[in-house]
């Protein structure tokens, strides 16, 4: 009989030295993939989903853009680059800059600064310019070495309600900044993150009319991995719980038409979506219901990510890629003609 999975998770107040590159949380391990990225909406009726890693996978001194994707608002096609990656180009070199107050990366094309409690991000060359105030605590998830995980994982969250333009529309949403760290002679396949640890992953935060905020996130892990863990917001103040359970429906074609949420017996949170960013990986919606009667939502927001079983091909394939021409293949032409079938991705 195969041991427990194991886990550990935790609030933290950050400080400065967590938000630097060679920041190590535990003996053994160093920075493997910070990604910063945000769900949001637009004056335009548009909803964007913008990304970027530091360091990029296979090139420890690049950056990786993952690209900026404007929402299709249909579950079945992927959407459409706001910018082509002949004007924002998938991988930079980025340099570090560290002073007393902030922490700053920076390429050609974009700048990240961040302190404990601000994010300003600008990127395209300035065509997207957004500012994001921390929610509640750091999230700190901790996966000792084990059975199926051949080396510790830390992931550390900070989650943040974000406003600005992208390529002048306004927009607003929820913010992530992940941290993710392993051994040093692991790459990110190599550490099982999205093929063991990570299979369904969702974020939702709400406004309310009197302008108050609650939110969250939370992750569930293949079978390999029975676990759900969650971090709840509000007003400013973060638990976290490992009582969340998700449960998910998809329409005729495999993908994820609508996620609930529920924490215990305290919470439910019911998450519709309306379009794909990059199907049938990311989903995008609004949270239609919410467990409290006496509050009325304003405004919300709603990002999905659901990775397949076989997921670690797809990734081998890339870095092979990577690793032979130089530069990263359409992520959206791998997987446009694929489809789901039993929590696996089936290429025709």
């Amino acid at each position: 009989m195969n041991a427990p999975f194991q886990y550990y998770a935790y609030l933290r107040e950050p400080t400065l030295d967590v938000m630097r590159i060679d920041h190590s949380p535990r003996d053994g391990t160093i920075l493997n993939h910070d990604c910063f990225y945000a769900l949001l909406s637009g004056e335009s009726g548009a909803f964007y989903n913008i990304m970027r890693a530091l360091p990029a996978p296979s090139h420890k001194d690049m950056s990786m853009n993952f690209g900026a994707y404007r929402g299709n608002e249909d579950l079945n096609a992927a959407g459409t680059l706001v910018f082509p990656f002949r004007e924002h180009p998938a991988l930079e070199s980025f340099r570090q800059i560290h002073s007393n107050d902030s922490v700053i990366y920076a390429g050609d094309t974009f700048r990240f600064e961040v302190d404990t409690h601000e994010f300003h991000w600008t990127d395209a060359n300035g065509r997207i310019d957004v500012h994001a105030t921390r929610l509640g605590q750091m999230h700190e998830l901790y996966v000792p070495t084990q059975e199926g995980f051949p080396g510790p994982i830390v992931w550390q969250d900070h989650m943040a309600k974000m406003t600005g333009t992208i390529d002048g529309d306004p927009v607003e949403g929820i913010f992530h900044d992940s941290h993710i760290y392993g051994r040093p002679e692991f790459t990110f396949h190599d550490m099982a993150f999205t093929t063991r640890l990570e299979n369904y992953w969702l974020d939702w935060l709400v406004e309310y009319d009197d302008g108050t905020l609650e939110g969250g996130w939370a992750m569930q892990g293949h079978r390999e991995a029975p676990y759900t863990v969650a971090h709840h917001v509000v007003d400013g103040v973060s638990t976290t719980r490992s009582d969340a359970r998700m449960s998910i429906s998809r329409n005729e074609q495999g993908n994820m038409q609508q996620a609930t949420l529920r924490h215990g017996r305290d919470l439910e949170i019911v998450l519709d979506q309306h379009g794909s960013f990059d199907r049938p990986i990311h989903t995008y919606g609004t949270v239609s219901s919410i467990s409290h009667p006496d509050k009325t939502v304003a405004k919300s927001w709603n990002y999905t990510e659901n990775w397949p079983r076989n997921w670690g091909a797809v990734e081998r394939y890339q870095m092979a890629s990577a690793d032979l021409y130089g530069r990263f293949p359409s992520l959206k032409g791998i997987l446009e003609p694929s489809r789901w079938e039993n929590e696996y991705l089936v290429f025709d």
